[in-house]
């Protein structure tokens, strides 16, 4: 297989649920925020994304509530592991600790998610935000710890609303994984 290398383009990847069990992409040339304005124009209710700007106008001009992503938050520590090894490990087993609960809640039903969430989750996002605001201010200002902790600080309230309905997910990885199938098979010669 050839690898392609694609501009700048956007492609809106929805997810439907039990009862709307569909996968719906819509393409865009670029990644202005014309695509996912004009996506999700009548759009009203939870939208699950990365810290991607283009959504922005949604959250600020309509009735959207953003959901943010874990994954993406708990990979900038991830990646600043080679610079701030201490403090890497630190957020990420408690980062890991959110999993553990959602590992835990998978198969149950909604309200027993966000029962689960409000018990066990909150604490540890407490605990991760007291964490947070105590080690900005202690970290080398550009390094990639900082912009770690800059980029959950700009995103806490959204990442915490996954705690809030049962029927949230803590991350976006499965409309990433349904992208990337689209994109690979794409590819593929058929």
């Amino acid at each position: 297989m050839d690898l392609i290398v694609a501009p700048p383009t956007e492609t809106i990847t929805s997810l439907g649920d039990e009862a709307n069990p569909y996968t719906v992409y819509d393409y865009t040339p670029s990644r202005s925020r014309d695509g996912p304005a004009k996506w999700l124009a009548d759009y009203e209710g939870y939208l699950q994304a990365d810290a991607y700007g283009g959504y922005d106008g949604s959250f600020h001009s309509q009735n959207v509530t953003e959901v943010a992503c874990w994954a993406h938050a708990r990979r900038k520590f991830y990646d600043a592991q080679d610079s701030d090894e201490e403090r890497a490990t630190q957020m990420l087993a408690l980062a890991g600790q959110l999993y553990a609960v959602e590992r835990e809640a998978k198969d149950a039903d909604d309200a027993a998610r966000r029962q689960l969430r409000q018990e066990r989750s909150v604490p540890v996002l407490d605990r991760i935000k007291s964490w947070l605001d105590a080690e900005q201010d202690v970290v080398l200002p550009r390094g990639p710890m900082a912009k770690a902790i800059t980029y959950a600080q700009n995103q806490w309230q959204a990442l915490n609303t996954f705690t809030t309905q049962g029927y949230l997910n803590i991350d976006n990885n499965a409309s990433e994984g349904a992208a990337h199938i689209r994109v690979i098979l794409h590819a593929s010669p058929i």
